[in-house]
């Protein structure tokens, strides 16, 4: 009879065991997926009702800078913004170009500020993780120095030591969604054709 009893308690236990190994790994895979394609879902969305209005580029022989608008009607939270010069010859491969695709691009990664409309400078913040396309591809994986600004309102972005006869400035509109950041758009802006 006590044997018995011991056989039963150990395949309770191995039940147990192998049960909470089940969980386990339900939790560590599936559960992060399927937050990953909610927020995917959700940034989509956000995407395709979003436009992103961008003046030209004014530039002088210090800085260039620009007049942003990120519109939602239907948000009223905030996105987050990058910036970045590139040469004015890749206007054609804008949506592929990313902050560190050249070297020249490099030294500009943190060298420019977001005011917002009342004159204050936006807050800044540096992200650290992968950021995603809406379809899910990660676009940037390094750390970069990007601004929080409202959705519906103009901004003004100043970037210092471009020439905007050379240069073009790529705008990456951002947003976070449960934790993780998708590039829900961009576009970009040159000097003014005289």
């Amino acid at each position: 009879m006590p044997s018995e009893v011991t056989e039963e308690f150990i395949i309770i236990v191995a039940v147990v065991l192998i049960g909470l190994v089940l969980f386990g790994f339900t939790m560590m895979y599936f559960v992060p997926h399927e937050i990953f394609s909610l927020a995917q879902q959700q940034a989509s969305s956000i995407s395709s009702s979003t436009t992103i209005s961008v003046g030209p580029l004014i530039s002088n022989s210090v800085n260039a800078s620009t007049v942003i608008e990120v519109y939602n009607p239907a948000l009223s939270g905030n996105v987050t913004l990058i910036v970045f010069p590139e040469p004015s010859y890749l206007q054609q491969d804008v949506g592929l170009v990313t902050p560190q695709s050249l070297p020249q691009s490099s030294i500009y990664l943190s060298n420019f500020s977001v005011y917002l409309s009342n004159g204050k400078l936006a807050k800044s913040l540096s992200i650290n993780v992968p950021i995603y396309d809406v379809s899910g591809k990660i676009v940037y994986g390094s750390q970069i120095t990007a601004y929080t600004v409202p959705f519906n309102t103009p901004v003004t972005v100043i970037v210092n030591g471009v020439n905007g006869n050379n240069y073009i400035l790529i705008v990456w509109v951002l947003y976070n969604s449960n934790g993780y950041w998708f590039r829900i758009g961009y576009t970009f802006t040159g000097a003014p054709s005289t």
